[in-house]
């Protein structure tokens, strides 16, 4: 096993891979994607540092004894990301707060949060949220130490090193800074419903 991979059972049919950082995941992502019994794989979710996989468990001691001696390709990077620009309007029910913490002003957290490109690392929690990787270090709070019941959808928030949008009203301990106001980036009735993939960059724009 490569030394800085760990392999755990998640009940009996997957498995919950744990590596170092989200280079690593992608990398891991890629070889099973290219793995010759790929089609046999049930589900393969990407995280920020681990890799999920649910197979029968035959494949899964399969795919974890080739793993031990495979070279991990690098992740394939589109040589033209798309990027995206998102309307948002700052009016998040957490953002005083938020300046509050990071010893920023309201405009400073807006000027940061608008002018950093963030890049799609992957996606989890619910259909389509993209988790944007990339927010400046003194933006890095903790999830709030009681989530919300219910987030609207369109919701941008804020937390760790990441920030969302909130595809669809849903709970959510994120820290809420904005509103959405343009097109969704998910949008179920549309082929494909994702306007992103892992690898496009976002970048939002104040409105209002």
């Amino acid at each position: 096993m490569h030394p800085d991979l760990l392999i755990r059972p998640v009940g009996d049919a997957a498995i919950l891979i744990d590596a170092p950082d989200a280079r690593t995941v992608q990398r891991l992502a890629r070889w099973v994607d290219d793995w010759d019994d790929r089609d046999g794989l049930a589900e393969v979710i990407p995280g920020a540092r681990t890799l999920y996989v649910a197979a029968t468990r035959g494949r899964l001691t399969r795919l974890a004894a080739e793993l031990s001696t495979a070279e991990l390709p690098e992740p394939q990077v589109s040589t033209r990301p798309r990027v995206v620009t998102v309307d948002v309007r700052y009016d998040g029910l957490d953002l005083r707060d938020v300046a509050a913490r990071t010893g920023l002003s309201v405009a400073e957290v807006i000027d940061l949060h608008t002018s950093t490109d963030f890049e799609v690392e992957f996606f989890g929690f619910a259909p389509g949220q993209a988790f944007l990787a990339g927010l400046p270090e003194v933006m890095r709070l903790p999830r709030r130490p009681t989530p919300r019941v219910r987030v609207p959808s369109g919701a941008v928030a804020v937390a760790n090193e990441f920030t969302v949008i909130y595809p669809q009203d849903s709970p959510g301990g994120w820290n809420l800074i904005g509103t959405r106001v343009s097109a969704p980036l998910w949008d179920i009735s549309a082929e494909p419903p994702n306007r992103v993939s892992v690898g496009d960059r976002v970048r939002f724009r104040p409105c209002g």
